[in-house]
């Protein structure tokens, strides 16, 4: 976390003035490029700004991220890495949460800084691939039981409780249903002998010896990934997880929603050290 000694600074070194009265003038000169927010300043944006459209495309979606921020060029190399794995254009690559901005934008664990022990999360905008994630992952859940069969006359009868529901099926209904509203696929939720799911994890985790060899800021192997329909979707995505950043860094109960890194670090393929998934996106 940010202490007071850091909380003026960005994540790249150079001072932001604390004392800034207007959050907007403040956003203007980081949109202009005069500097990068720190933990601290970032977090007086989300606070003050209503509109966090804006914050979600330039600090988020947009960018070289911290762990390239020394070579634009990596960052495109890598970018192509992934593309080619998942036959989409560079262009629909994005690294995205604490590897992004330097620390965890994540409600939970907000301004941790990225580090040996963080996971490179990655956004993919495909419509096809998320067509085909979806539905697997609906096909799934149409499988679990009990089945209409199986209930009998119960199934008939509109106002009748059914129990016999693992809790871990019924979050994987939840999170598939809410992924779908929101037009986002996470690989995560996929049953662990899903070959869809074994396929995306091996396709990222093949870019891990590439993401080391490119020398990034802080060597890390774990490579994650959630996949978008639009980018109007993930563009919606993570403006919505800004605005429950704001309503906890109010102190307000903010709505249970995927961290900004796309954070599903308990959902990982069977033998694969990569974890896929959100909640992640952050």
């Amino acid at each position: 976390m940010t202490d007071a000694s850091t909380a003026g600074k960005s994540t790249n070194g150079k001072q932001i003035s604390s004392k800034t009265a207007d959050p907007k003038a403040a956003l203007l000169d980081l949109l202009k490029g005069k500097a990068t927010p720190g933990a601290e300043d970032f977090k007086r944006l989300v606070r003050s700004l209503d509109d966090h459209r804006i914050l979600a495309k330039v600090f988020l979606l947009e960018g070289t991220p911290h762990v390239f921020q020394d070579s634009s060029m990596k960052y495109v190399i890598f970018r192509e890495r992934i593309a080619d794995e998942f036959h989409v254009g560079s262009q629909d690559v994005r690294i995205v949460g604490s590897a992004r901005l330097g620390f965890s934008p994540s409600p939970n664990k907000y301004g941790t800084l990225f580090s040996e022990t963080s996971d490179v999360d990655v956004v993919i905008v495909s419509s096809s691939w998320f067509d085909r994630g979806s539905q697997e992952l609906f096909r799934n859940i149409n499988s679990l039981g009990p089945s209409p069969r199986e209930l009998g006359d119960v199934y008939k009868t509109p106002d009748a409780e059914v129990t016999g529901l693992a809790l871990r099926d019924w979050r994987q209904v939840k999170d598939a249903i809410r992924n779908y509203v929101y037009d986002n696929f996470n690989p995560g939720v996929l049953p662990n002998d899903s070959p869809l799911k074994n396929d995306i994890f091996q396709s990222l985790n093949s870019t891990s010896g590439l993401f080391l060899a490119l020398e990034p800021q802080v060597f890390v192997s774990k490579i994650r990934g959630r996949i978008f329909r639009t980018w109007r979707a993930a563009e919606n995505y993570y403006t919505n997880s800004l605005r429950e950043l704001k309503k906890n860094l109010s102190g307000e109960v903010a709505e249970t929603f995927d961290d900004l890194e796309v954070d599903d670090s308990d959902k990982t393929a069977p033998g694969d050290a990569v974890a896929v998934g959100g909640e992640s996106v952050e």
